[in-house]
């Protein structure tokens, strides 16, 4: 004699099984895609917050008025925005005012390199933001800070 009563029942049992497996699968493999994933691109945004707070700084201090050259000192010690964060290779503050006067404090190349046409695909190219005035005064901030992973 044949007796199959439980052999529906085991066999429902391998497709519960892998779903299990495929549920599990599917959790790890998207955790590691957050985790390891793109990361935000936040270029823009710095860039944005620091134009902000120059424009302010020029305005208040006066610099878009000047007809000598602007100092880096007093430009640092007016606007209190620290001098390590400007020369670290990733940002870019470069104005010229309605006199011709220029000044300019981090990478020179940004002038350049903020208008390339790769600039949001490529996260290398900083991103910048072109301010100018109807009397003629031009402001432009960049950065290219991207965000790293850190190796500890």
């Amino acid at each position: 004699m044949n007796y199959r009563r439980g052999a529906l029942g085991s066999g429902l049992l391998y497709f519960v099984f892998l779903l299990i497996v495929f549920m599990i699968v599917g959790g790890i493999y998207g955790g590691l895609i957050a985790f390891f994933g793109k990361g935000y691109d936040y270029r823009f945004d710095e860039s944005i917050s620091l134009s902000q707070e120059v424009k302010e700084c020029f305005v208040r201090e006066g610099f878009f008025d000047l007809t000598t050259e602007l100092d880096k000192n007093v430009f640092l010690e007016k606007c209190k925005i620290s001098g390590k964060v400007l020369e670290d290779g990733e940002h870019l503050i470069y104005m010229k005012n309605k006199n011709g006067v220029e000044f300019s404090i981090g990478v020179d190349d940004f002038k350049n390199r903020c208008f390339f046409s790769a600039r949001f695909r490529n996260r290398d190219l900083p991103l910048c933001v072109p301010l100018e005035s109807v009397e003629g005064d031009y402001l432009l901030v960049g950065s290219s800070q991207n965000s790293r992973r850190v190796v500890a």
